[in-house]
């Protein structure tokens, strides 16, 4: 039971932060409702667990040698570079998510993938399993019998956070209007840019 509340603190640590992934939940939730955010934040959730299971095989290692991280950071700054437009796009348009927005598009299997793809084309997460988390995965996991409770939190409490947020947000979606999914669009063009 230890490992897998461990597992869980540790998804909470990335999971908890206002990152790309849970402003594109908050985006799509005022949208579009609860449904769709929360496949987009099990795709992350996905995403997130190929880390976790990637940083338990020390892809740490990997993440040192210059050519891979460059090529991680170069994907995913191109991945995050197109979201930035879309949602400024969507923040100048103002009161919905525009049609043409990948948000808009996601359905089912789409809205899954484009929540995995956002995550491993992170840079706070390739970061994050770099340093921290592909360390502490390493050193509790180190066997089958740690791993599996290990991830299993992980994995859990990552759902947990996905579900919550968006069924919060798109419970009280009726509150908002079009200046909150304009500011939030711009927000989030800011943080992708950022990213």
């Amino acid at each position: 039971m230890e490992l897998f509340l461990l597992g869980a603190a540790l998804a909470f640590s990335i999971n908890i932060e206002l990152g790309v992934v849970n402003v594109m939940i908050v985006r799509t939730a005022i949208d579009r409702g609860a449904w769709p955010a929360f496949l987009i934040g099990l795709g992350s959730c996905i995403g997130d667990l190929i880390w976790a299971c990637a940083g338990a095989l020390g892809v740490s290692v990997l993440l040192a040698w210059p050519p891979a991280a460059w090529i991680l950071w170069l994907c995913g700054s191109a991945a995050l570079c197109w979201f930035a437009a879309a949602a400024l796009r969507d923040a100048t348009r103002g009161g919905s998510i525009d049609e043409s927005s990948p948000l808009r598009r996601a359905n089912g299997i789409r809205a899954i993938g484009l929540g995995l793809g956002i995550a491993l084309g992170s840079p706070t997460l390739i970061l994050w399993t770099a340093t921290v988390g592909g360390s502490v995965i390493a050193s509790q996991a180190a066997d089958l019998a740690g791993f599996v409770p290990f991830i299993s939190g992980f994995g859990a409490a990552a759902v947990a956070h996905s579900a919550i947020l968006s069924g919060v947000v798109g419970a009280t979606r009726r509150f908002t209007g079009p200046q909150t999914v304009r500011a939030v669009s711009l927000i989030s063009a800011l943080m992708f840019a950022v990213f």
